[in-house]
């Protein structure tokens, strides 16, 4: 049940701020969570994203999410934070560590339930847990 619950939200986060695209694509720099946070799936194709990983999925080990970099040094706490992109590594490498800052690359794939954002890789820039605790 929890699971179903899991998805139906990242279905119902994804098809609200996907209502006008503007089929942006993105490939030439990366972004942050604030800036795909209005309209998801106007960023197509492969695009890079900046995050720092926030929360793990308790029903897929590869399924994290990951929030606005900026946001959470501000405020300096995990829980803060007005977007999380809910993700899935469908990649090879290591798995990132709570608090790591990284750059994940990837593209949007339509599921079952809507959509998803699938990570091919991970590179993680740095853990801001000692930025964040101080």
């Amino acid at each position: 049940m929890k699971k179903i619950i899991f998805l139906l939200f990242i279905v119902l986060i994804i098809f609200s701020y996907s209502a006008c695209s503007n089929n942006k694509n993105s490939q030439a720099f990366i972004l942050s969570i604030n800036d795909i946070q209005s309209d998801p799936l106007a960023f197509t194709g492969e695009i890079i994203i900046n995050g720092v990983v926030s929360v793990f999925s308790p029903f897929d080990e590869k399924m994290f999410g990951i929030k606005d970099t900026a946001e959470l040094l501000f405020c300096k706490n995990l829980d803060c934070g007005s977007f999380m992109l809910p993700v899935k590594y469908i990649g090879e490498g290591a798995m990132p560590k709570l608090a790591d800052e990284v750059n994940i690359t990837g593209s949007w794939k339509e599921v079952e339930d809507g959509f998803i954002f699938e990570v091919t890789e991970i590179e993680v820039k740095r853990n801001v847990m000692a930025i964040i605790e101080s």
